[in-house]
C-alpha cells in the first residue's frame, strides 16, 4: 500500500468521508520547510512533539541533542519535529522561528518540521462520551488529541522509513553526551533476544526505542483506543501485548543509567504542572535551574571520550540493570556488582592496540558516601586473545599485573612504551581482600591518536553522584 492509501486508511478512523475526501490536499499541508531527501537509510529517528508552553523547552531540547552529538554521531539520525499547536498563527510563527534558529539543520535534512492535517482531529462531542480515569472533560479532549499527534508523527516516520529505529522523545528533554552511540551500543546487547521496544530512560512515555517497521501496528493501536487512555499508557501496553515474555535477567531492556531528562515544569494542558525526575541521568552540561544537584546522580565521567570498539565480559555478579558494558559506554553508565575473590572484569578488543592510558574509577555515593569501591584489585593485559573459556571469561596469552588499584582508582600511563606491539585484552581482577561490593563508574582506554586530556574542574572528583536510598548488602 502506497503513502497515500495508508494516509487514507488512517484518516478513515478519525475523519467522515466528506473530510476524508481531501486527504489529496491534505498531503501537501504536512511539510513546513523543503528539506534535502537522504536516501541513505540512518540509524534511528528521533521523533518530538510539541505544542508551545511559556517556557521554551522545545529549543533547549534540540540544542541539547545537537551539543551532545558529534559530527559523526549525526549522520546516523534524523529529527522528526511536528509543531502540534491547534492555532495556524501560532504554529506558523513558531516555524518561523525555528527557521532561523535551526536553518543549517533544516537545509541538511537533519531536522525535518512538519504539520499534523487540519482536518485530522475529528469533531468528537466529549460531553457525551465516558471518561475514563476519572478525568475531566477539559483532560480528556487533551489527552486524545496529544495520542492522534504521536499516531500522526508514527505513521509518517513509518511511511518514509528514514532509519531503523525510532526514538520516542517529548519537547522538554535534555541528552547525554554521546548518546547515539550508547543507544547502539544497547541495541548491540540485545541483539540476541527477541524485543520490542528498548527503555532508555527512567520516566514513563520518554526514550521508548521501537524498530520502524513496528510502528505501523503501534499506530493502529492508537487508534483503537484514542480516546480511552493516555498516550504513555497505551504505547507502554502495546509493548506488553507484543512481547509478554520478560527479558533475560542479565539484559534488561531498561538502560540504567537513563540517557535522557525530563526538564519541563508546565505542561500543555492548563494549571498542570510535573516536576518527576530521573536520578540516574547525568549531563554535565545541564545548568544548575535544571539539576537537582541534591538528589545527585549515579554517574558523573571524568572523560569526555569515546573508546575503542571492545567486548566486555565479567565474572561479577550483576546488580539489577547495571550492566558491565555501561561501565566501557562512551555515554554516563556504570557496572554494579557483587564480587568474590578471584572475579575477573575482562575487556576485549578485536585486534592487538597500542594503547597508552587506562583509567578505571570505581566507588558510587550512597548516602552522601562514598562506597562500593575496588580497595584490592589490579589491572592486568595481555598482547593476544586466545578463546573465550566461558561467556563471562576470556582465555588470553600471559596476563601481566601492572599496576594495583588505590582509593578505589587506577591511572595507568606509558603503556606504549611497555607494550609496542599492542595490547588485546585488559583484565580488571578482584583481589582476595575485596569485602564490598563493586561500582565501577568509568573505563576510560585511550589510544596513540587520543588526546588524554585532563578532567574537567566540575569532574575532578571521584564521586560518581548519588544513588538514592539503601539497598542491603552495602
Amino acid at each position: 500500500m502506497d503513502d497515500l492509501g495508508v494516509f487514507a486508511v488512517f484518516c478513515s478512523v478519525t475523519l467522515n468521508p466528506r473530510e476524508a475526501a481531501r486527504i489529496p490536499c491534505l498531503l501537501t499541508q504536512v511539510h513546513l520547510f523543503p528539506f534535502l531527501l537522504q536516501r541513505s537509510l540512518r540509524f534511528v529517528t528521533i521523533g518530538i512533539s510539541s505544542v508551545w508552553r511559556k517556557d521554551d523547552y522545545l529549543t533547549r531540547t534540540i540544542d541539547s541533542i545537537l551539543k551532545e552529538t558529534t559530527q559523526e554521531e549525526r549522520g546516523d539520525i534524523f529529527i522528526f519535529l511536528l509543531l502540534a499547536d491547534a492555532d495556524p498563527a501560532l504554529r506558523t510563527q513558531r516555524a518561523l522561528d525555528l527557521s532561523v534558529r535551526y536553518s543549517q539543520e533544516i537545509q541538511a535534512g537533519l531536522l525535518r518540521v512538519i504539520q499534523p492535517p487540519a482536518l485530522l482531529y475529528p469533531s468528537i462531542d466529549f460531553t457525551a462520551i465516558r471518561r475514563t480515569y476519572n478525568d475531566s472533560v477539559a483532560r480528556v479532549q487533551w489527552r486524545t488529541k496529544q495520542v492522534l499527534d504521536f499516531a500522526f508523527l508514527f505513521w509518517y516516520a513509518w511511511t518514509r522509513h528514514p532509519s531503523s529505529y525510532y526514538l520516542v522523545l517529548e519537547d522538554d528533554v535534555l541528552s547525554a553526551k554521546h548518546f547515539v552511540t550508547a543507544i547502539k551500543d544497547f541495541v548491540s546487547l540485545h541483539k540476541s533476544h527477541h524485543w520490542i521496544s528498548l527503555q532508555l530512560a527512567g520516566f514513563l512515555g520518554i526514550g521508548q526505542l521501537v524498530r520502524c517497521s513496528d510502528l505501523d501496528r503501534l499506530v493502529s493501536f492508537l487508534l483503537l483506543f484514542y480516546r480511552e487512555h493516555p498516550v504513555d499508557v497505551l504505547i507502554n501496553h502495546w509493548i506488553s501485548l507484543m512481547a509478554p515474555e520478560k527479558p533475560p535477567k542479565d539484559r534488561p531492556t531498561r538502560r540504567v543509567p537513563g540517557l535522557f531528562q525530563h526538564i519541563g515544569v508546565h505542561s500543555t494542558l492548563a494549571n498542570k504542572t510535573q516536576s518527576l525526575k530521573d536520578n540516574t541521568f547525568r549531563s554535565d552540561s545541564v545548568r544548575p535551574k535544571f539539576q537537582q544537584v541534591r538528589h545527585g546522580s549515579l554517574v558523573k565521567r571524568r572523560f569526555s571520550h569515546v573508546n575503542p570498539t571492545a567486548d566486555v565480559v565479567t565474572t561479577i555478579r550483576q546488580y539489577k540493570a547495571y550492566l558491565a558494558e555501561h561501565a566501557y559506554s562512551s555515554a554516563p553508565g556504570m557496572f554494579w556488582g557483587i564480587p568474590k575473590p578471584g572475579d575477573s572484569f575482562d575487556i576485549l578488543f578485536p585486534e592487538p592496540l597500542k594503547l597508552s592510558r587506562v583509567v578505571v574509577l570505581t566507588g558510587a555515593a550512597i548516602n552522601k558516601k562514598i562506597r562500593d569501591k575496588l580497595l584490592y584489585g589490579s589491572l592486568e593485559v595481555s598482547q593476544k586473545f586466545l578463546k573465550m573459556e566461558n561467556p563471562k571469561k576470556a582465555s588470553c596469552k600471559s596476563f601481566s599485573p601492572v599496576q594495583e588499584f588505590k582509593n578505589g582508582e587506577l591511572d595507568m600511563k606509558h603503556l606504549r612504551q611497555l607494550y609496542p606491539q599492542g595490547i588485546q585484552c585488559l583484565r580488571i581482577s578482584i583481589g582476595a581482600k575485596q569485602k564490598s561490593w563493586v561500582a565501577i563508574t568509568e573505563v576510560a582506554v585511550f589510544t596513540d591518536e587520543d588526546s588524554a586530556a585532563e578532567p574537567t574542574p566540575a569532574a575532578a572528583s571521584a564521586g560518581q553522584g548519588e544513588a538514592r536510598g539503601k539497598r542491603k548488602g552495602t
